[in-house]
């Protein structure tokens, strides 16, 4: 709900409401003051004139000085944001068992363990979820990822296929992970980590045949390229992980 006009400018109202006072006060009281120093023949004096207009000058500079020192109080009492707390942070190191003796995962964690099973499974998520992908598969990415992470490939690949195009990420290879943090909140885990892996990773036109000017749209079909992105996870009461963000 937006602020009303009083609420963003308490000085004007207060000079409002001085004002008001003031003229409520000079109808009342002046007019009081007047009446008693009527003569008898029916004329006011001109004491009387003079009186009320000095009385309501005094007014107004009464009620000005309170509407402003009322602001001043406002102003001094306004919190102060305060941004502590916002950011993690923790360091230890670890190691990921894998095939590839190229694969290294260091981990970083204070709130949550992660075992050597994660780390497997955060690996086999990556290459789950490229594969996924590069066929245009949203019912099989629904079993990797969270829905808000569906939507966004399902947004993603509605865009290559309005504009006639379609990326591959194909033959990854985890070159190395470093876990920055892990978590619980609740019921759900979560984990955040530095993913470093090597992919032929290219675009094609739909509308072109492979070898015709134009096909190739971006990166290369035969050379890897490395790339890296924080990716990071959750899962339920120790069920299977799932890929909720992306950070590129």
């Amino acid at each position: 709900m937006q602020p009303s006009f009083i609420q963003r400018n308490p000085l004007l109202a207060g000079l409002a409401a001085g004002l008001a006072g003031s003229w409520i006060g000079h109808m009342l009281f002046g007019a009081t003051d007047s009446s008693a120093r009527t003569t008898e023949a029916g004329e006011t004096t001109s004491k009387t004139d003079e009186g009320s207009g000095s009385t309501g000058i005094f007014l107004i500079l009464m009620l000005l000085g309170a509407g402003a020192f009322y602001y001043f109080l406002r102003m001094r009492r306004l919190p102060t944001p305060d941004f502590s707390g916002i950011t993690r942070s923790s360091t230890f190191n670890g190691n990921l068992p894998s095939g590839s003796s190229s694969t290294i995962l260091s981990t970083a964690t204070v709130d949550t363990e992660i075992t050597s099973d994660d780390k497997k499974a955060f690996q086999q998520l990556l290459t789950d979820v490229q594969t996924a992908w590069s066929k245009q598969d949203l019912t099989g990415l629904r079993r990797f990822v969270t829905p808000e992470m569906l939507s966004y490939f399902a947004t993603a690949l509605a865009e290559q296929t309005s504009l006639d195009i379609a990326n591959h990420v194909e033959d990854v290879t985890l070159l190395r992970a470093e876990v920055r943090e892990a978590w619980t909140e609740g019921a759900a885990q979560y984990a955040t980590i530095d993913l470093f892996w090597s992919a032929r990773d290219y675009t094609v036109s739909l509308t072109k045949q492979q070898g015709e000017p134009g096909y190739l749209i971006e990166g290369s079909e035969e050379i890897p390229a490395e790339t890296h992105e924080v990716w990071t996870f959750m899962r339920y009461q120790n069920g299977k992980w799932l890929l909720s963000a992306i950070q590129q």
